[in-house]
């Protein structure tokens, strides 16, 4: 009896098998098929199913097309737009200077000045990760939309004029009295006005440090821990008036101490620095690291790898551009980009004290693309040496499992004690289907004193 069972379980299974298995599977063979071809004296060898242990092609990488141009343009040079030719102005009444365009980051400088503006003419604005983006105002019911940011008067310079009333000559004024007027004098455009960039005011600064209630004076862009690529040209903007009395400022950059979160959990390498500041961004504790005797530093300042040259304060921005050897073999970096103003002294000059910014300097990547030909292969159904596998597995697991439970039951059969269970007991009304005949359905009575109908 118990043999039958089992058979019979297998059979049952078996049946369950063949209805869910492919049923359109190739045989096996080792040997190719060869078949002549009758218009062609060659033959083709056509092979039934698919080879064994064949090894399937590696995915395709697109690369970022900008990434392959930039990289084309260093070894073969550019078929850019060559920036507008040089031209004339006066300056000062009496100054004649040549103007010559450049350009950086696909932005043109110097470019000549239209005779006449509208308000809808194109500036450049600056993302949050300090890349270019042109703006285009549109002039709607009226109205210029997207125009140039009003700078309000944070570049004009307060001046307080005494008016005497002998020279005056007011009309409510006594004579003797003086007035004192503060005025709004302009600054100099000569050379701002060449400048298609958007200007740092205080109005863009962004919110920092614990809870965002920090200003990130005098810095608008880049905004923190914002990730520069490497190959590409970004723009560092600052408030210029926030170093009044500077006439230059110089940038240096240094690598970061990252905390165990930004770190995702494991190990990395120590800084190859050992002057580079540390600094963990999550709490804001920084500390220099003492110098072992081993200069390794390329920068003006203790602990910075690059500084940049001097540069007009006025100028209110400097191009990154971002190089693969800073990164010193890593994917990434965490760098502190701090400025000095050249009223501060290099011996007096505090990396961390310095108002900075912290930014991720890292590779392109690649990015990955799915193709037709990629996803028919990953739609495509287990083939090959594999098949046969799965079909001698399944019913291998299921005569596993029923010879296992078989002997798990032989196993207890004689620790098995029913004798706790009892029979129901016998209903007072009587056992269920005790009466065959109808009886009336009005009678509430028992079953047993029922009268037929």
């Amino acid at each position: 009896m118990k043999i039958n069972t089992i058979i019979l379980a297998l059979t049952t299974a078996s049946s369950v098998l063949a209805g869910i298995l492919p049923q359109n599977i190739p045989p096996r063979t080792e040997d190719p098929i060869i078949m002549a071809n009758p218009t062609d004296s060659s033959v083709v060898q056509i092979e039934t199913g698919v080879s064994h242990l064949e090894k399937r092609s590696p995915r395709d990488v697109v690369v970022n097309k900008q990434w392959l141009k930039e990289e084309s343009e260093k070894v073969h040079g550019t078929n850019t737009e060559e920036a507008p030719p040089p031209w004339i102005r006066t300056i000062h009444e009496s100054v004649v200077e040549v103007v010559t365009p450049t350009i950086i980051a696909g932005v043109t400088f110097s470019t000549k000045p239209l005779e006449t503006t509208v308000g809808t003419e194109w500036w450049i604005s600056v993302k949050d990760d300090g890349s270019p983006k042109t703006i285009k105002p549109k002039l709607k019911n009226g109205q210029i939309k997207h125009g140039y940011p009003d700078v309000k008067t944070y570049f004009q310079t307060a001046t307080t004029i005494v008016h005497k009333q002998e020279n005056l000559k007011a009309h409510n004024l006594k004579k003797g009295d003086v007035v004192e007027e503060v005025v709004m004098i302009p600054e100099d455009d000569t050379y701002v006005k060449l400048s298609p960039l958007m200007r740092c005011t205080p109005d863009f600064y962004f919110k920092r440090g614990p809870g965002n209630m920090e200003e990130s004076e005098p810095f608008c862009r880049p905004k923190d821990n914002q990730r520069l690529r490497v190959g590409k040209t970004y723009f560092l903007t600052w408030y210029s008036r926030f170093y009044n009395e500077a006439k230059n400022v110089r940038f240096h950059y240094a690598y970061v101490k990252e905390s165990a979160s930004e770190k995702g959990m494991w190990k990395r390498d120590a800084i190859a620095d050992p002057r580079a500041p540390i600094k963990d961004v999550s709490d804001k504790v920084a500390e220099i690291l003492p110098n072992k005797g081993s200069d390794s530093s390329k920068g003006a300042v203790a602990g910075a790898f690059h500084t940049t040259e001097w540069i007009l304060n006025d100028q209110g921005f400097i191009p990154i551009d971002i190089q693969k050897s800073w990164l010193r073999g890593h994917v990434y970096r965490k760098v502190l980009v701090a400025i000095q103003p050249d009223t501060v002294d290099d011996e007096d000059f505090s990396i961390l004290d310095a108002p900075h910014l912290i930014l991720q300097f890292q590779l392109q990547e690649s990015v990955g693309k799915n193709r037709g030909e990629m996803r028919r292969k990953m739609d495509m159904t287990t083939s090959g040496d594999s098949v046969y596998y799965v079909i001698m597995l399944i019913p291998t697991m299921v005569i596993l499992a029923l010879f296992i439970m078989y002997l798990f039951v032989q196993a207890n059969k004689k620790h098995r004690d029913l004798s706790g269970l009892r029979k129901p007991r016998k209903s007072r009304f009587g056992n269920v289907g005790r009466y065959s005949i109808p009886y009336a359905e009005t009678d509430l009575r028992k079953p047993g004193s029922l009268k037929q109908l």
